[in-house]
């Protein structure tokens, strides 16, 4: 963490409507904390170890520590079945598993096969015999940190599983240098930048967009709180851009228009199918234009 950045708010995390702060200092000792814990759990170099949470300051802050612990994550997305995730950690030969904020881990936790180290986080209600509370009390921070090279695997991510089974994509450290560098030059994204993150982080776009890029750029990271939270914590937080997906976009007119007046009601919707029809229209001239440059 850069000495400039060092007093900077790092995380800023949604509980029970109150906001819980990081500064860079703050996050890079607990982080390095973490990441001797693992070393502590003697476990061989470049073993892949599991990442089971929703998007939250603790999700990141694992991540950073299995990379500087020289480890291999292996992010699984929070809705995932029993079943799912018994095939991935079998699949992965996942040797210990980080498990924090989320809705139904009683229902999840059949799927964590035994011989798998489970560390969990305590301030979600996520008791088992390793914790991420524990480690922060008992170690002191790793004094150096794992060195990568651009071709070495730095983390497995599996597809949802929605057409299928979920099939493991392998991600090196160069890969995600090369997409960061280019999306920082293709979305002009300056330097300490707010970024709000909210789709799965254990999805690619997410992972890249938002954690890798606001990484190298000295980002400060938030995240909500719920679903029903989510208006006020983007408001509380102003994000400069913003990652969404069409499903959350839709979801998101939905519950705009069912607070309208019905009058009001009917001109916003007019208003965002021809918005919506101009769009198509505009994509459809821009890939032309590129397809004639070819």
């Amino acid at each position: 963490m850069g000495k400039r950045n060092s007093c900077r708010n790092y995380f800023p995390s949604a509980f029970s409507g109150e906001w819980r702060l990081w500064t860079y200092q703050q996050a890079g000792e607990e982080i390095r904390k973490i990441a001797a814990g693992l070393k502590s759990l003697n476990l061989p170099a470049r073993s892949n170890i599991a990442l089971h949470s929703k998007n939250c300051a603790h999700w990141i802050m694992a991540d950073l520590a299995i990379m500087m612990a020289g480890h291999i994550s292996v992010p699984l997305y929070a809705t995932l079945t029993a079943d799912s995730i018994k095939q991935i950690l079998e699949h992965s030969g996942t040797k210990a598993i980080f498990v924090g904020k989320l809705d139904d881990y009683k229902n999840q936790q059949a799927g964590i096969p035994e011989g798998v180290i489970r560390i969990g986080i305590e301030l979600y209600g996520i008791n088992e015999t390793h914790s991420w509370e524990k480690m922060l009390n008992s170690e002191s921070p790793i004094p150096e940190i794992a060195a990568w090279d651009r071709d070495e695997v730095l983390t497995i991510m599996y597809t949802s599983g929605t057409t299928g089974k979920p099939k493991g994509v392998m991600h090196s450290a160069g890969n995600f240098d090369s997409i960061v560098q280019t999306g920082i030059i293709d979305l002009t994204l300056p330097l300490k930048p707010r970024l709000f993150s909210y789709l799965p982080m254990s999805h690619i776009a997410e992972r890249a967009g938002i954690e890798m890029i606001g990484i190298y750029r000295g980002a400060t990271f938030s995240f909500a709180e719920s679903t029903e939270s989510f208006p006020k914590n983007v408001m509380d937080t102003q994000p400069n851009p913003f990652l969404p997906c069409q499903g959350f976009g839709l979801s998101f007119r939905e519950k705009i228009l069912r607070k309208m007046p019905k009058k009001i009601k009917h001109v916003a919707s007019y208003s965002f199918i021809i918005i919506t029809l101009f769009e198509i229209k505009s994509r459809k001239i821009r890939l032309a234009e590129a397809n004639a440059n070819l």
